[in-house]
């Protein structure tokens, strides 16, 4: 809080605060009642100054590059890293082998082998993709892209809001240069 010197009448200087505008002061020295200006002429006293240690300590600095920084890299960490949560990548598998396997394996021998020889025959290594699985491989690498790059995004902001907020602590000057 700002505080004011009040001069008093003999000489001493009162220090009073804006809570006290409009009311009485009493002199510490003489023990005289001063009246107080009212809170628009308040500033037309001498400003105290605020004693060593004393005051806010963020109002000792003054906002620079390196709070911006800090703002910037904490918004781009939390914006990208949300949005990271966003990004899915659909299945790539169009088939679990576990669920295939354990599907074989309670199914009649008889329609196993009549399932491999019409349509799982077509289903071999050498074969390329058909245009659906062709499709969902190049959707799920575009997700992964794209959550990977927000991912890497929102690293690289939390990097520059650490080295910011160390900029702030250790570099950024103070406004009375203490």
């Amino acid at each position: 809080m700002t505080s004011f010197l009040l001069p008093c009448g003999c000489g001493v200087d009162i220090s009073v605060s804006s809570s006290q505008a409009g009311g009485l002061a009493t002199c510490p020295a003489c023990g005289r009642e001063e009246s107080v200006p009212r809170l628009r002429d308040l500033g037309k006293l001498r400003a105290a100054a605020a004693p060593r240690g004393e005051g806010d300590a963020g109002a000792s600095r003054r906002w620079t590059g390196m709070h911006t920084l800090v703002l910037a890299g904490s918004l781009l960490a939390a914006s990208a890293g949300l949005l990271s949560l966003s990004f899915t990548p659909p299945e790539v598998e169009m088939f679990d082998d576990a669920t295939i396997r354990s599907s074989a394996m309670r199914a009649p021998t008889d329609e196993v082998y009549s399932a491999w020889a019409t349509r799982l025959v077509h289903a071999s290594v050498d074969r390329p993709p058909t245009e659906i699985e062709a499709k969902s491989r190049a959707r799920s690498d575009y997700y992964h892209t794209l959550r990977n790059g927000l991912r890497t995004a929102a690293a690289l902001g939390a990097l520059a809001a650490l080295a910011g907020g160390l900029g702030v602590l250790f570099f950024a000057p103070k406004v009375d240069g203490r």
